[in-house]
């Protein structure tokens, strides 16, 4: 029997049974239809972009109690990460459309489950790989089926740090403070922004890097930098369609 856990609550905690094995879906690029003066037929282009799936969970509730029902309209609400039993090593960013009316679950003790699933599955425990001597070249794989947005966290010791991606250098200058305090500087490709942690603190700082962020596509990649570091590690973030 398939089981899920969505935002740290598990369905067994909420007394949630699941009828059918639940299945993550997969994504594709977005198509759109584009003409040609003369042609005859319309073209297919495919786009950078990936469209959002959807999930059913068929569920019934064991002991549909009114205040387990609560407990239940409560814990799946909104926007959060789902594992599901059936893909261990993976998480999936949902929207969990509003629940059937409580008084027919209550009536029924069905409990279809509907979300929008936003692309891609991400692994649960990413590769982390120390990258503090790879002042030559260092292997990096991505065994997703995708490229990936890495984070790379570093401690400078110089005002300019060089980390090159498959030949491909960003740069962060501007570091003495953080050099001279032993600040973490973190370079979060995902969300294409750049901070450095003080205390319980995130201070942006993308304004003092250059270059696109790094991506890591899939198989083996190649990571150096220019040794103006006292520590440095590379988080892959491994994605998969």
């Amino acid at each position: 029997m398939s089981t899920f856990i969505f935002n740290g609550t598990s369905s067994d905690e909420l007394g949630i049974m699941v009828r059918k094995p639940i299945v993550r879906p997969t994504w594709g690029n977005e198509y759109a239809e584009a003409a040609l003066a003369g042609g005859l037929r319309k073209l297919m282009q495919k786009s950078n972009y990936y469209d959002n799936a959807s999930l059913v969970i068929e569920a019934y509730v064991h002991e549909a109690t009114q205040a387990k029902m609560r407990q239940i309209y409560s814990a799946l609400n909104g926007e959060g990460k789902l594992w599901i039993s059936t893909a261990p090593d993976e998480y999936i960013d949902v929207i969990i459309s509003p629940l059937i009316p409580e008084t027919v679950a209550l009536l029924s003790a069905e409990l279809p489950i509907n979300m929008t699933c936003l692309p891609f599955a991400y692994a649960v425990s990413p590769t982390e790989l120390d990258l503090t001597s790879a002042s030559s070249y260092m292997k990096v794989p991505n065994a997703g089926t995708m490229f990936s947005a890495p984070e790379i966290r570093f401690v400078p010791a110089a005002e300019q740090v060089k980390v090159d991606v498959n030949g491909a250098e960003f740069i962060v200058s501007g570091l003495l403070e953080q050099a001279a305090n032993g600040f973490t500087v973190v370079i979060d490709c995902d969300l294409e922004v750049v901070y450095y942690i003080s205390g319980d603190q995130k201070i942006d700082i993308t304004y003092k890097s250059k270059n696109n962020f790094p991506l890591l596509h899939t198989g083996d990649n190649y990571i150096k930098h220019n040794g103006a570091v006292s520590s440095m590690t590379v988080t892959v973030n491994e994605r998969w369609l």
